[in-house]
């Protein structure tokens, strides 16, 4: 049994590992702000902790006695103004390191992603070895995680295993899903790209997997990255039909040109910005880059290292959104 604080409690992922490692006997205390969502874990035997990342006392309190951390919160909103990335991404990880040093804590976990990647628009089989690109102006979101992870480099004092999935899908989206849903009601998903790119998509329970298998494995793993993903890459629009289809309509694409797409989506991202600052745009631009781009992703070391294999597969996945209530995709 060990005792774990994870940050970002209340997301999407977060929700789901704590109360998995709750399950497994484990001692989890979830850190997030949303109140009503934190009931919801102490009902499965998460202690809730309302705090928020830029609280470093806070952060040092919640993480005292504490043998591991697992850092899930981030800001991920489309369109969301660079300062807001740096404060709640770059600023609030640099406090969760902060709050650590010293403390009990023996190893942590860190989410980053598969797309700080380096190497243009068509990249397959990609290893934990494949260099990182350089700053990104154009996506404020991926420049955020960039930084977290050459801070981590430094960053000596407690061990750190850092996980890069590419897309993670699932109930409980709360980003994805709904920018589907927003086309799927008139019975179109965006067809961006005119041939075939890839996609490698793993699913939410796989990664609640391979978090509870990583903090139990040998502390010679850590200071290292893993990839993440179900395994099998798919076409992006075939996903992207796929995923819609979930909410119980059929659907067919139209051709939305990547460029048109973009500056379509740099426009209503600075509109939203300037009118509705807390509101997701309908487009967000680093999907249209993501759904019209190849990458898939080598996952051979994160089996090696802890043992992870992907259970549920991308049709098995889909039936069980499919099976759900619509208030509970």
């Amino acid at each position: 049994m060990m005792r774990i604080a994870i940050t970002g409690a209340t997301g999407f992922l977060g929700s789901r590992t704590a109360v998995a490692l709750a399950k497994l006997g484990h001692e989890v205390t979830g850190l997030g702000r949303n109140v009503m969502m934190g009931r919801k874990l102490e009902e499965n035997d998460v202690y809730f902790n309302r705090c928020d990342l830029s609280n470093v006392a806070k952060l040092k309190e919640a993480f005292r006695g504490k043998d591991c951390v697992i850092h899930l919160a981030a800001l991920t909103r489309p369109g969301a103004l660079p300062e807001e990335y740096r404060k709640s991404n770059i600023v609030g990880t640099r406090n969760v390191m902060q709050a650590m040093t010293g403390s009990s804590v023996k190893r942590w976990i860190h989410l980053s992603t598969s797309r700080l990647y380096a190497g243009g628009e068509e990249r397959f089989g990609i290893r934990e070895s494949q260099s990182l690109a350089g700053r990104n102006a154009a996506e404020p979101f991926l420049e955020s995680k960039r930084l977290n992870e050459v801070d981590i480099e430094t960053f000596i004092k407690v061990p750190c295993l850092i996980l890069r999935p590419q897309l993670i899908f699932g109930p409980g989206d709360r980003r994805l899903y709904p920018f589907l849903a927003r086309f799927a009601r008139w019975g179109r998903v965006p067809h961006f790209d005119s041939g075939e790119t890839f996609i490698d998509p793993v699913y939410v329970d796989n990664v609640v997997d391979a978090i509870a298998a990583a903090i139990a494995a040998n502390e010679r793993v850590y200071d290292s990255a893993y990839n993440l993903s179900n395994g099998l890459p798919v076409e992006n629009f075939a996903f992207l039909t796929s995923l819609a289809e979930t909410l119980g309509r059929n659907v067919r694409g139209f051709h939305l040109p990547r460029e048109r797409a973009l500056k379509i989506a740099s426009l209503l991202e600075r509109v939203y910005q300037a009118l509705a600052p807390n509101s997701e745009t309908p487009l967000p631009s680093g999907y249209v880059r993501l759904f019209t781009e190849s990458q898939t992703l080598n996952i051979d070391a994160a089996k090696e290292a802890f043992g992870y294999r992907p259970k549920i597969d991308l049709k098995s996945g889909l039936q069980m959104l499919t099976r759900l209530p619509p208030h509970l995709r």
